[in-house]
């Protein structure tokens, strides 16, 4: 009998010995990889913030960019991932207190203020521009609200990350790429197939399935059973993105975000498209009552004082704005309106409510 208890507290012993083995493992290719994955940026904080931010216990906000940099198109990487447009803008705010992510999908055609070149033009030009930084800092003019993060992510990612964690459910919105429309099981092709597909509905709906394949993928990840596809998550990741989160912070967030119960509250923003008679170029003009909407929103989960009218450019300057037209110094720093929109005065309601669930 004792022999038997013996062999099998050596056996324990060694799957408790392996099982330790294999998480220093991930650990280490947790902390080479995000740390690999890291790109520094020319900024310590957002301008909007008062202090610094630490997202393992503050609200926070990130943008997710998505870059189409494949090897065809960046020439064997002659070409620097800096030099592309984004393909597609998410701005997340992560809510601590309350479990809660808000996601705005920023159409890459709307227009947008760049400081990197001092003219409005659409927003999706600000990467090319000035790399992340440039996106983030269109974002926050755009929105007057703090870019706290980026995560830059090569879409073609989205292939390997989906099979890794299995597939997603989806709720495929019509027949495309060979899909039937309803919720169906969508491997890593599939998937990006669908959040590329914009033949019927536009960059509009691309964004909002973009959205959603977010969540989707989030929620999975949530069900991994095995060390080993944490394993394959992470190389693919960290292989496939660049990103200013510290590595404790990413481990924290993980840790959070895939072991708790989390709320996803999604919104494209609204706006209407124009052909600009200066240069014949197609815009999507921002809807400035939704910009305020989503601002304020923002702005009260990260405990950060309520938006004006002359804190947002697109609305102060909404009358003066010619896209790819230098703005002079005299508008950027002294104009401002006499007479604000009445959705903007202390207590109006406002039509969008708080900015968000619209698509």
């Amino acid at each position: 009998m004792k022999k038997i208890l013996w062999t099998i507290f050596i056996i324990l012993a060694v799957i408790l010995i392996a099982a330790l083995v294999y998480i220093l493992y991930l650990f280490n290719i947790f902390n080479s990889g995000f740390s690999g994955s890291y790109e520094e940026i020319d900024r310590d904080r957002s301008e909007l913030r008062v202090d610094d931010v630490d997202a393992s216990n503050d609200s926070f906000t990130v943008l997710i960019l998505g870059i189409d940099a494949d090897a065809e198109r960046t020439q064997d990487g002659q070409i620097n991932a800096d030099n592309f447009r984004s393909d597609s803008m998410i701005l997340a705010t992560f809510d601590r207190e309350n479990d809660d992510v808000k996601m705005v999908n920023i159409p890459r055609d709307t227009l947008a203020y760049i400081g990197s070149v001092n003219y409005f033009d659409k927003i999706n030009h600000a990467h090319a521009f000035g790399g992340p930084v440039g996106s983030m800092e269109a974002v926050e003019s755009l929105l007057n609200v703090p870019v706290d993060y980026f995560v830059r992510v090569d879409m073609n990612a989205v292939v390997e990350i989906v099979d890794a964690i299995g597939g997603v459910d989806f709720e495929v919105p019509y027949e495309m790429n060979g899909l039937q429309p309803g919720m169906q099981h969508l491997d890593g092709e599939q998937a990006l197939a669908v959040i590329r597909n914009r033949s019927i509905d536009s960059d509009l709906g691309r964004g909002v399935r973009q959205m959603e394949l977010i969540e989707a993928v989030i929620k999975q990840a949530q069900s991994l059973s095995t060390l080993s596809q944490v394993d394959d998550l992470i190389k693919i990741f960290t292989s496939n993105t660049s990103h200013n989160f510290a590595t404790s912070d990413i481990r924290s967030l993980a840790s959070h975000y895939l072991f708790n119960d989390v709320t996803f509250e999604s919104t494209q923003l609204q706006g209407t498209g124009f052909t600009s008679e200066s240069n014949g170029i197609y815009y999507a003009w921002p809807d400035e009552e939704h910009l305020f909407a989503l601002s304020n929103s923002i702005r009260e989960i990260l405990a950060l004082d309520p938006s004006t009218a002359n804190d947002l450019i697109s609305i102060r300057l909404s009358d003066q704005i010619q896209p790819v037209t230098e703005v002079s110094t005299d508008l950027l720093e002294n104009y401002e309106l006499e007479n604000p929109p009445a959705y903007t005065e202390e207590g109006a309601t406002n039509q969008y409510g708080d900015g968000f669930g619209i698509e």
